[in-house]
Protein backbone atom coordinates (compact mmCIF):
# COMPACT_ATOMS: atom_id res chain seq x y z
CA UNK A 1 0.00 0.00 0.00
CA UNK A 2 3.37 1.99 0.38
CA UNK A 3 3.52 4.62 -2.62
CA UNK A 4 0.05 3.40 -4.55
CA UNK A 5 -3.26 3.97 -4.74
CA UNK A 6 -6.24 1.85 -4.14
CA UNK A 7 -9.70 1.06 -4.71
CA UNK A 8 -12.39 3.66 -3.20
CA UNK A 9 -12.88 0.56 -0.40
CA UNK A 10 -9.58 0.84 0.74
CA UNK A 11 -7.09 2.77 2.68
CA UNK A 12 -5.70 5.94 0.45
CA UNK A 13 -2.41 5.20 1.89
CA UNK A 14 -0.54 3.34 4.85
CA UNK A 15 -2.50 4.94 8.11
CA UNK A 16 -4.70 6.15 6.37
CA UNK A 17 -8.34 5.76 7.31
CA UNK A 18 -10.82 3.56 5.13
CA UNK A 19 -13.50 5.00 3.27
CA UNK A 20 -16.66 2.74 3.55
CA UNK A 21 -18.49 2.45 0.10
CA UNK A 22 -22.41 2.16 -0.37
CA UNK A 23 -22.25 -1.28 -0.43
CA UNK A 24 -20.70 -1.22 3.79
CA UNK A 25 -23.23 0.86 4.46
CA UNK A 26 -26.18 -1.27 3.05
CA UNK A 27 -24.28 -4.01 4.65
CA UNK A 28 -24.47 -2.24 8.23
CA UNK A 29 -21.17 -1.69 8.70
CA UNK A 30 -20.73 1.74 8.83
CA UNK A 31 -20.84 2.28 12.53
CA UNK A 32 -17.35 2.57 12.91
CA UNK A 33 -17.04 5.94 14.02
CA UNK A 34 -14.48 5.11 17.18
CA UNK A 35 -12.00 3.28 14.52
CA UNK A 36 -9.78 5.91 13.42
CA UNK A 37 -6.22 5.20 12.08
CA UNK A 38 -5.91 8.87 10.66
CA UNK A 39 -1.87 8.85 10.92
CA UNK A 40 -0.64 8.52 6.97
CA UNK A 41 1.68 11.46 7.20
CA UNK A 42 3.26 10.12 10.32
CA UNK A 43 3.75 6.63 8.94
CA UNK A 44 4.97 8.31 5.62
CA UNK A 45 7.29 10.50 7.60
CA UNK A 46 8.46 7.40 10.15
CA UNK A 47 8.83 5.45 6.93
CA UNK A 48 11.47 8.09 5.42
CA UNK A 49 13.25 8.51 9.21
CA UNK A 50 13.31 4.46 8.61
CA UNK A 51 15.54 4.82 5.40
CA UNK A 52 17.41 7.44 6.49
CA UNK A 53 18.67 5.54 9.63
CA UNK A 54 19.38 2.78 7.37
CA UNK A 55 21.41 4.67 5.65
CA UNK A 56 22.95 6.74 7.33
CA UNK A 57 26.38 6.00 8.66
CA UNK A 58 25.53 7.58 12.44
CA UNK A 59 22.50 7.29 14.70
CA UNK A 60 20.40 10.02 13.81
CA UNK A 61 18.07 12.08 16.24
CA UNK A 62 15.02 10.27 17.67
CA UNK A 63 11.97 10.95 15.92
CA UNK A 64 9.54 11.26 19.43
CA UNK A 65 6.94 13.16 18.01
CA UNK A 66 6.53 10.63 15.25
CA UNK A 67 6.70 7.28 17.63
CA UNK A 68 5.28 8.15 20.47
CA UNK A 69 1.83 8.98 18.34
CA UNK A 70 1.64 5.93 16.76
CA UNK A 71 2.23 3.85 19.87
CA UNK A 72 -0.44 5.41 21.01
CA UNK A 73 -2.63 5.19 18.48
CA UNK A 74 -2.03 1.32 18.19
CA UNK A 75 -2.57 1.02 21.90
CA UNK A 76 -6.08 2.91 21.86
CA UNK A 77 -7.32 1.35 18.76
CA UNK A 78 -6.28 -2.50 19.07
CA UNK A 79 -8.82 -3.06 21.92
CA UNK A 80 -11.44 -1.20 20.06
CA UNK A 81 -10.90 -3.19 16.89
CA UNK A 82 -10.56 -6.77 18.87
CA UNK A 83 -14.66 -5.72 20.56
CA UNK A 84 -16.21 -5.59 17.14
CA UNK A 85 -14.70 -8.80 16.02
CA UNK A 86 -17.35 -10.45 17.96
CA UNK A 87 -20.36 -8.92 15.19
CA UNK A 88 -20.38 -11.02 12.43
CA UNK A 89 -21.29 -8.10 10.06
CA UNK A 90 -18.23 -5.66 11.34
CA UNK A 91 -15.46 -8.60 11.30
CA UNK A 92 -14.30 -8.63 7.85
CA UNK A 93 -14.11 -4.34 8.30
CA UNK A 94 -12.29 -4.69 11.58
CA UNK A 95 -9.61 -7.25 9.94
CA UNK A 96 -9.46 -5.02 7.57
CA UNK A 97 -8.46 -2.20 10.36
CA UNK A 98 -6.37 -5.02 12.53
CA UNK A 99 -4.12 -5.25 8.99
CA UNK A 100 -3.42 -1.50 8.50
CA UNK A 101 -2.26 -1.59 12.28
CA UNK A 102 0.20 -4.41 11.60
CA UNK A 103 1.91 -2.64 8.48
CA UNK A 104 2.20 0.93 11.20
CA UNK A 105 3.66 -1.95 13.46
CA UNK A 106 6.08 -3.09 11.19
CA UNK A 107 7.18 0.72 10.50
CA UNK A 108 7.58 1.16 13.50
CA UNK A 109 9.56 -1.75 15.14
CA UNK A 110 11.98 -1.81 11.65
CA UNK A 111 12.76 1.76 12.86
CA UNK A 112 13.67 0.78 16.53
CA UNK A 113 15.17 -2.25 15.53
CA UNK A 114 17.76 -0.01 13.14
CA UNK A 115 18.86 2.26 15.56
CA UNK A 116 19.24 -0.46 18.48
CA UNK A 117 21.70 -2.24 15.97
CA UNK A 118 23.66 0.69 15.57
CA UNK A 119 23.32 1.76 19.54
CA UNK A 120 25.14 -2.27 19.89
CA UNK A 121 27.62 -1.16 17.10
CA UNK A 122 29.07 2.08 18.63
CA UNK A 123 27.39 2.54 22.03
CA UNK A 124 30.83 4.59 23.83
CA UNK A 125 30.69 6.88 21.39
CA UNK A 126 26.49 7.39 20.78
CA UNK A 127 26.62 7.54 24.87
CA UNK A 128 28.59 10.24 24.88
CA UNK A 129 26.67 12.30 21.65
CA UNK A 130 23.73 11.73 24.23
CA UNK A 131 24.88 12.99 27.04
CA UNK A 132 25.45 15.88 24.80
CA UNK A 133 22.15 16.38 23.00
CA UNK A 134 19.38 15.37 24.60
CA UNK A 135 17.39 14.53 21.52
CA UNK A 136 19.96 11.38 20.51
CA UNK A 137 17.93 8.77 22.04
CA UNK A 138 15.00 7.86 23.60
CA UNK A 139 15.23 7.26 27.58
CA UNK A 140 14.45 3.58 26.65
CA UNK A 141 17.04 3.45 24.36
CA UNK A 142 19.38 5.74 26.72
CA UNK A 143 19.06 3.10 29.66
CA UNK A 144 20.02 0.10 26.77
CA UNK A 145 22.95 1.54 25.84
CA UNK A 146 24.10 2.16 29.53
CA UNK A 147 23.27 -0.93 30.49
CA UNK A 148 25.06 -3.12 26.59
CA UNK A 149 28.48 -1.05 27.50
CA UNK A 150 28.41 -1.87 30.83
CA UNK A 151 27.82 -5.94 29.95
CA UNK A 152 30.43 -5.61 26.96
CA UNK A 153 32.83 -4.04 29.64
CA UNK A 154 32.56 -6.40 32.28
CA UNK A 155 32.44 -9.31 29.58
CA UNK A 156 36.20 -7.75 27.99
CA UNK A 157 37.58 -7.95 31.71
CA UNK A 158 36.38 -11.08 32.42
CA UNK A 159 37.70 -12.66 29.60
CA UNK A 160 40.82 -11.06 29.02
CA UNK A 161 41.74 -8.00 30.31
CA UNK A 162 42.14 -9.06 33.58
CA UNK A 163 45.30 -10.65 32.95
CA UNK A 164 46.93 -7.86 32.06
CA UNK A 165 48.29 -4.57 33.97
CA UNK A 166 45.87 -2.46 35.59
CA UNK A 167 47.09 0.32 33.29
CA UNK A 168 45.53 -1.08 30.13
CA UNK A 169 42.60 -1.91 31.69
CA UNK A 170 41.07 1.08 29.93
CA UNK A 171 38.30 1.02 27.10
CA UNK A 172 38.20 3.78 25.42
CA UNK A 173 41.93 5.12 25.27
CA UNK A 174 42.77 6.61 22.43
CA UNK A 175 47.13 6.64 21.46
CA UNK A 176 48.89 7.82 18.30
CA UNK A 177 45.81 6.85 15.34
CA UNK A 178 44.54 3.93 17.62
CA UNK A 179 41.26 4.74 18.89
CA UNK A 180 39.62 1.69 20.23
CA UNK A 181 36.14 3.65 20.77
CA UNK A 182 34.56 2.41 17.85
CA UNK A 183 32.83 5.12 15.55
CA UNK A 184 30.65 6.28 12.37
CA UNK A 185 32.51 6.84 9.55
CA UNK A 186 31.23 10.04 8.61
CA UNK A 187 33.18 10.03 4.99
CA UNK A 188 31.21 7.51 3.96
CA UNK A 189 29.50 7.75 0.46
CA UNK A 190 25.51 8.07 0.85
CA UNK A 191 22.79 8.51 -1.89
CA UNK A 192 20.40 11.44 -1.47
CA UNK A 193 17.06 12.67 -3.02
CA UNK A 194 16.93 16.69 -2.80
CA UNK A 195 13.63 17.58 -1.46
CA UNK A 196 14.10 21.58 -2.32
CA UNK A 197 17.06 23.25 -4.11
CA UNK A 198 20.17 23.58 -1.75
CA UNK A 199 23.81 25.21 -1.82
CA UNK A 200 26.45 26.35 -3.03
CA UNK A 201 27.30 22.54 -1.28
CA UNK A 202 31.22 22.58 -0.73
CA UNK A 203 32.10 18.68 -1.98
CA UNK A 204 35.25 19.00 -0.48
CA UNK A 205 36.98 20.79 2.64
CA UNK A 206 40.22 20.38 0.74
CA UNK A 207 39.50 22.50 -2.34
CA UNK A 208 36.82 25.29 -3.12
CA UNK A 209 34.64 23.29 -5.39
CA UNK A 210 31.24 23.56 -4.85
CA UNK A 211 27.81 22.70 -6.50
CA UNK A 212 24.42 23.64 -6.77
CA UNK A 213 21.85 20.66 -5.53
CA UNK A 214 18.44 21.00 -7.26
CA UNK A 215 15.26 19.41 -6.44
CA UNK A 216 14.19 16.20 -7.24
CA UNK A 217 17.62 14.74 -8.56
CA UNK A 218 19.57 12.15 -6.79
CA UNK A 219 23.29 12.31 -5.71
CA UNK A 220 25.87 10.27 -4.43
CA UNK A 221 27.99 12.02 -1.85
CA UNK A 222 29.93 11.90 1.52
CA UNK A 223 27.79 11.97 4.38
CA UNK A 224 29.58 14.67 5.99
CA UNK A 225 28.89 17.20 3.01
CA UNK A 226 25.04 16.03 3.65
CA UNK A 227 24.95 16.03 7.03
CA UNK A 228 23.21 19.28 8.20
CA UNK A 229 21.05 19.31 4.93
CA UNK A 230 19.57 15.53 6.09
CA UNK A 231 18.93 16.82 9.96
CA UNK A 232 17.53 20.00 8.23
CA UNK A 233 15.21 17.98 6.48
CA UNK A 234 16.50 19.10 2.82
CA UNK A 235 17.53 16.12 1.70
CA UNK A 236 16.79 12.42 2.40
CA UNK A 237 18.92 9.43 2.14
CA UNK A 238 17.63 6.78 -0.70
Amino acid sequence: MLGGEDSPSQSQSLGGSFDLTQDDTLLGVNDFSSIRIDHADTVANLTQAWINERNSPELLPYKRYLVEPLLKAIEDQTETIMETMDNPQRKFISMLFQNEIERIKFVVRSYLRTRLYKIEKCTLEILRRAHQDDNILSPQETAYARRYQELLESHNHDSFLHLMPAGQHKQDEKVADYDMVVRANMEAPVFIRVRENCGPIQLDQRDEETTMLEKDDIYILRYNVVRDLLLGGNVELI
